[in-house]
């Protein structure tokens, strides 16, 4: 077989994927570091001390109630300074973020897929508001067909990428052996397996390691980069 049928073959591989799903905090954005600070700062004016990252990387879960609930903090307590919790929250952690960069390795593999014309959308746990004004500031509109985040602060009380995804896919024709599912938390890896999806796992994000070995992903990978062998191969 000649270079012909090799050339053939590259593109069959390439083409058996035809969506990403992309994570945003913690994936496509460094911004950990600074979601752990902006925790910790609304933890001391609590009274309740202060968090490290790495702290932050073993508690960090959605509803973001939890972490407080995991930090000592009792239902009755979380109740009554919710409002308090997710204002102080989010006002800081917004001014931290303002010149937030892509994680290592984002734009390149950003390109990849792009140039393969492999559809990728954002599917999110922050706010609408807030992935849109940083996709934009970036430069990355090209590259999302659809951003699916939450409409103001809903992330403290529920969890809701299953739903959001399914409802999309629902609307299309994918098959789940074509799409990828990509995250920094074990919630990523649940959806994509109660899909039937490819599953990636990327550390240095808002979960330790230990935590996205136990949720037990397709692959765990260390820098975005790594996605590209693998989508070639799948």
């Amino acid at each position: 077989m000649g270079p012909g049928w090799r050339y053939l073959k590259t593109r069959l591989i390439i083409s058996m994927i035809k969506l990403v799903a992309f994570d945003w905090n913690g994936v496509l954005i460094a911004d950990a570091a600074h979601a752990a600070a902006s925790v910790s700062k609304v933890l001391e004016h609590l009274g309740k001390g202060s968090i490290s990252v790495k702290e932050y990387r073993e508690i960090f879960n959605i509803p973001a109630k939890h972490i407080y609930l995991k930090r000592g903090m009792t239902e009755a307590e979380v109740e009554t300074h919710a409002h308090t919790i997710q204002e102080m929250f989010h006002a800081d952690y917004e001014l931290r973020i303002a010149k937030v960069r892509t994680r290592a390795g984002a734009r390149k593999l950003l390109d990849f897929l792009f140039k393969r014309s492999v559809e990728m959308i954002v599917i999110s746990n922050h706010t609408i508001e807030g992935v849109n004004f940083q996709k934009e500031r970036l430069g990355l509109q090209k590259y999302f067909s659809n951003v699916f985040a939450r409409d103001a602060k809903g992330s403290w009380a529920s969890r809701s990428k299953l739903e959001r995804l399914q409802k999309f896919l629902g609307q299309r024709s994918f098959l789940p052996k074509e799409i990828v599912i990509i995250g920094d938390s074990p919630e990523e890896v649940e959806v994509g397996k109660h899909l039937g999806l490819h599953t990636i796992a990327i550390t240095g994000g808002f979960c330790s390691a230990k935590r996205l070995k136990e949720a037990r992903p397709n692959y765990l990978i260390h820098n975005l980069t790594e996605m590209i062998e693998i989508i070639n191969k799948l």
